[in-house]
């Protein structure tokens, strides 16, 4: 073990903001591009469209897969229960859906590439410059997305390798492998100072690829970062009435439930994604991510008029 240096504190700092500028921008690119699916006339018909609640969930999973955030569909959803478009019985499977939607960034992140990202950068932007009014132009922004995603990937996985010969780091590591509880509000932090549970659970997904972090151990934050990421809808619901603060609560509980009730079932969980993918770790955190989010909404989408009723209560 060695005694990280300033310098090597600053290469450090330095590679992830870079790597999470390249990653963030990669992730708003294809978003902005897939932005024309939603439609105000998608807006308009999204109650025909959910009134099913399996279609409900396919909605939220395929608008979060577009957009790469739950945090977007979900204050979208809020906004939209606010104006009287969508009904808040309709709105919980849309909801239970997106969470199940933002898994497929970490899906794609586990994908492993043999070549650098920048080679394919350095083709796909001068074709991107040069075809300004080609209907390929849509296409090739993003290609160009994934190989900035890819890069900022590449960067913070560099960064970060000094970590595995840090003491400090080792210990804090030692300190949440023994206390999943602790793991769990370290997910919740992370994300909420971030305000990204993709982002966090991406930089999971490099650090266990790396050997820096088991993925046993990352489980629990993984849970925690499905906390965290509800508080950007509980802030965006607060300059809404009533019935919309009623579903940024409904968010809370559900991710809630959902990460007590898979504290007890840590270890199966791991044990399931080792099974799946035994030799990838990063897949491994997108698998348990993933099962995590279907899970619950499975355990829960048959109780969702009971969490609409819970929240009139409180609320």
């Amino acid at each position: 073990m060695l005694k990280l240096t300033s310098n090597l504190y600053i290469t450090l700092i330095v590679g992830i903001i870079l790597g999470l500028a390249l990653f963030l921008s990669g992730i708003k690119i294809m978003s902005n591009t897939f932005k024309n699916f939603i439609s105000n006339n998608l807006k308009s018909k999204i109650n025909k469209f959910t009134s099913s609640k399996f279609i409900g969930v396919i909605v939220g999973i395929v608008v979060t897969a577009l957009l790469h955030s739950s945090s977007a569909t979900t204050i979208i959803v809020v906004s939209l229960v606010h104006s009287n478009i969508l009904n808040i019985y309709n709105a919980v499977p849309i909801i239970m859906g997106a969470n199940i939607g933002t898994t497929f960034t970490s899906q794609l992140v586990a994908f492993k590439t043999s070549i650098s990202p920048v080679i394919p950068l350095l083709i796909l932007i001068p074709i991107f410059i040069i075809l300004r009014k080609s209907r390929y132009r849509s296409i090739i922004k993003l290609l160009i997305s994934l190989a900035l995603i890819f890069l900022g990937l590449d960067i913070i996985s560099n960064a970060v390798l000094p970590l595995k010969s840090s003491k400090a780091f080792f210990n804090l590591i030692t300190i949440l492998s023994n206390n999943k509880v602790l793991s769990i509000f370290a997910g919740i932090l992370i994300t909420a100072i971030i305000q990204s549970s993709t982002t966090g659970i991406a930089i999971l997904q490099v650090m266990s690829a790396s050997n820096i972090i088991s993925v046993k151990t990352a489980i629990p934050i993984i849970l925690g970062q499905n906390v965290g990421t509800c508080v950007d809808t509980v802030v965006g619901s607060l300059a809404t009435n009533r019935e919309g603060k009623q579903v940024a609560f409904i968010h809370v509980i559900f991710n809630l439930v959902g990460a007590i009730i898979f504290f007890f079932l840590i270890d199966f969980l791991y044990d399931i994604v080792v099974y799946l993918t035994p030799d990838n770790p990063s897949r491994q955190i997108a698998n348990a991510h993933t099962l995590f989010n279907i899970f619950s909404t499975l355990i829960l989408l048959p109780f969702s008029s009971l969490l609409v009723n819970i929240s009139k209560k409180i609320i």
